[in-house]
């Protein structure tokens, strides 16, 4: 019988822990999701080199991972103890998923061939406590994917989820340890290796192939996307303001050479180079000029430009990210008072989308426009503590769901405090649709299907019966149920939203 000894791991832990606050942490985990489902799953790289090595072993190990094995044998692998290490943090960072598995292991190994018998993993939660955490995982990672679009191109898909996690998450200037995917996704806040992790997820998730990129120097994490036939630097990181900015998304870091990311005023350096980013494609696109979400409505996506040097500034663009070709259909000469009779240079327009219809901020309002027609009219003014005499300005705009919030801020330097303002107005009747809506019980956007006043995911006469009962109290609607009964938006629930949902069975509306 061989010989086996077993040590605590200090050793590694402490070169893992390095690691992790080189690149900001680590995490992993497999989700379902039912908005968009690419036909086949992206590739998440990282040290390509150690990963061809033993790429063999994910199968084995992954596995035991997600059963939260207490051991695990990879006698098999002839894994010598000084490669153990960085085996384990690349199979982690490379499945994000895996983001309640512990960098600091312990193992056992053979002494008269250095070879690792088993790995001993540690868990920062327990089985149940992550089955509890993967529910809120999956909603947001649906949630997300339902912005993608099956037709959109893969670079647009990288954009659409590029702008999401600048715009929802915050860096995380208080605790370093926020560095995984649940961090990002569900806190809604995490340091750089967490926005990393996050994006590749969702690039997989959406068919596209990532690596994850890491500096010693810049103790930094971002991504390197394969778009086409060609890898191109993406930062999202370094495009969300650290002094957070809501509503707002920079595109300075998006899609860029090695070659441009590597001599920006604020460039990237030191790092290991798996693929090469040489296609110079993007880097002198219109792109890097938006500092808003660029929303899709009927294909087309449209972005303001807020940017001073730019001469498309104060511009709402309908732009083709890969022909770079934009068509001006606004033209805003806001200003936004800096005290007295300064003005800033730049604007500070936010964009966004409900349902078919754009919505974008001024300095004390906002306005919703609609893309067929051009019409653009006032969606909420009078913003409570809004005025150039306070000093209190809107910065910029987000929406939640249904829930319409303004940044407000004495300087666009300054940290922006989000305040609601209303509910985006829906029209009169919106059964049969799906849309995410706020709810006070989990103050967090959740997915309503008017019409569906039962929760059964389907609309029949079930649902007719149920806001009749509801109506007598009969039976009792969690908040989700009431707001799928109301639809005809009258802010009630009453025999007319029963007798709608019969009309809609029989195909009468």
């Amino acid at each position: 019988m061989k010989n086996i000894k077993k040590t605590a791991g200090k050793l590694f832990a402490m070169i893992l822990t390095v690691t992790v606050s080189v690149s900001c942490a680590v995490s992993t985990g497999i989700f379902t999701a039912s908005a968009y489902t690419a036909p086949k799953e992206g590739k998440i790289f990282y040290n390509k080199t150690m990963y061809d090595k033993y790429g063999k072993a994910e199968g084995i190990v992954l596995d035991s991972l997600k059963n939260f094995d207490e051991e695990i044998d990879i006698s098999s692998l002839n894994v010598p103890r000084s490669d153990v290490a960085e085996f384990f943090k690349v199979l982690t960072l490379t499945h994000p998923e895996l983001y309640y598995v512990n960098q600091g292991f312990s193992y056992s190994y053979y002494p008269s061939e250095d070879k690792v018998a088993s790995i001993y993993p540690e868990y920062t939660i327990s089985k149940s406590e992550y089955a509890t955490q993967k529910k809120s995982l999956d909603k947001e990672v649906e949630r997300i994917l339902s912005l993608v679009d099956e037709n959109m191109t893969d670079s647009e898909k990288a954009l659409v989820i590029h702008d999401e996690l600048a715009i929802m998450s915050e860096y995380s200037t208080s605790d370093y340890n926020k560095a995984d995917i649940y961090n990002s996704l569900v806190e809604k806040t995490s340091v750089c290796q967490g926005y990393a992790l996050a994006y590749s997820y969702m690039l997989s998730l959406v068919g596209i192939d990532s690596e994850l990129v890491d500096s010693n120097s810049m103790n930094h994490m971002w991504n390197k996307v394969h778009i086409g036939s060609a890898w191109y630097n993406v930062d999202v990181t370094w495009d969300d303001p650290i002094n957070d900015r809501p509503g707002h998304a920079q595109h300075t870091y998006f899609l860029l050479s090695d070659n441009a990311i590597q001599n920006l005023p604020s460039k990237h350096y030191d790092y290991t180079i798996s693929y090469g980013a040489n296609s110079t494609k993007y880097d002198n696109y219109e792109i890097h000029n938006f500092d808003t979400r660029l929303c899709e409505v009927n294909g087309e996506f449209y972005g303001f430009v807020n940017n001073n040097s730019s001469a498309n500034k104060g511009a709402l663009l309908k732009y083709k990210l890969d022909s770079n070709t934009y068509e001006k259909k606004l033209k805003l000469n806001e200003r936004w008072s800096a005290g007295g009779n300064s003005y800033w240079i730049n604007t500070f327009m936010s964009l966004e989308k409900y349902n078919d219809t754009l919505y974008f901020n001024t300095s004390d309002a906002v306005y919703s426009y609609d893309v067929e027609t051009g019409r653009q009219a006032v969606a909420a003014s009078d913003i409570n503590g809004v005025s150039v005499s306070s000093g209190r300005l809107c910065y910029g705009m987000v929406l939640k769901g249904d829930a319409m919030y303004v940044a407000v801020s004495d300087s666009p330097n300054n940290k922006a405090t989000l305040q609601y303002v209303k509910r985006v107005d829906k029209g009169n009747l919106a059964i049969g649709m799906t849309n995410y809506v706020m709810t006070a019980s989990t103050n967090s956007a959740e997915k309503a299907y008017y019409g569906d006043a039962n929760g059964d995911g389907k609309i029949n006469i079930s649902d007719a019966t149920a806001i009749q009962k509801a109506i007598v109290g009969i039976v009792n609607q969690n908040e989700i149920e009431r707001i799928n009964s109301d639809v005809n938006f009258d802010s009630d629930i009453t025999v007319i939203d029963a007798t709608t949902i019969q009309m809609y069975i029989v195909g009468l509306i």
